[in-house]
């Protein structure tokens, strides 16, 4: 029993640090992932309250940088003003935070910018979803992390879980991330543009299922398990 419990506290002491967290909880229900202060990075499974779109070029004065260029050889100066246009589609978001994943927000409920170059932000399409954001330095307020978010299911004991999304960077053959069978016959993803090739690279057989160029998901990941995956992929040069 001692021996157990000695390989159970190393293999804890390996997941936490490999996790770049310095407090992980690995219940599969999770009511609160971990810290790290020293990551501008706050998850959490949200709930919508309003998704608005605004004209991101409305206030230009914002958009405006001076600066002032001194000429070495006359001693001339003379004040240049940079324009910045933004091309995205913006969106003022207010979301009810269900449970908190990595770093504290500090609220029940949070606004935040997003930006999305092709319309509609996708994450916008369900009611709860799990969201990504980052704090911006020059006046705090919350970003959206552009394109980034996770479907959220339960499963019959009611524990959050989602899947994994593979952009072709991670090491897939990570053994920690083998997860377990779920029925989510309602996520689909049409793959008849990709290659063999390429839908091995971002379908692979042992987490999608595909079938008439159409991939499902078959293997589902709890939220602790999804967070430390997301930490060493997504963001991990944040």
């Amino acid at each position: 029993m001692k021996a157990n419990r000695l390989i159970i506290s190393i293999l804890l002491s390996t997941f936490l640090v490999s996790c770049k967290s310095s407090i992980i909880n690995t219940s599969k229900n999770l009511p609160f992932g971990g810290i790290n202060e020293s990551i501008n990075l706050y998850a959490f499974v949200g709930e919508k309250i309003s998704v608005i779109e605004f004209d991101p070029n409305e206030n230009q004065e914002k958009n405006q940088k001076s600066e002032k260029i001194l000429d070495e050889e006359t001693g001339d100066s003379a004040t240049v003003v940079y324009q910045r246009y933004i091309m995205d589609n913006a969106f003022r978001c207010k979301y009810k935070i269900i449970r908190k994943l990595f770093n504290d927000t500090k609220t029940d409920t949070i606004e935040f910018l997003a930006y999305d170059h092709y319309g509609n932000p996708a994450f916008a399409e369900k009611d709860t979803v799990i969201l990504y954001l980052s704090k911006s330095i020059e006046d705090g307020h919350f970003f959206h992390q552009k394109y980034q978010f996770d479907n959220v299911f339960k499963d019959e004991n009611g524990n959050y879980f989602s899947y994994p999304k593979f952009n072709g960077s991670e090491d897939q053959s990570n053994a920690s991330l083998k997860g377990f069978d779920v029925n989510l016959k309602n996520v689909n993803f049409d793959v008849s543009h990709l290659n063999d090739d390429a839908k091995k690279i971002y379908y692979p057989k042992e987490f999608y299922k595909i079938e008439n160029n159409i991939a499902t998901p078959v293997k589902g990941i709890y939220l602790y398990q999804l967070i430390i995956y997301r930490l060493n992929t997504t963001f991990k040069d944040l």
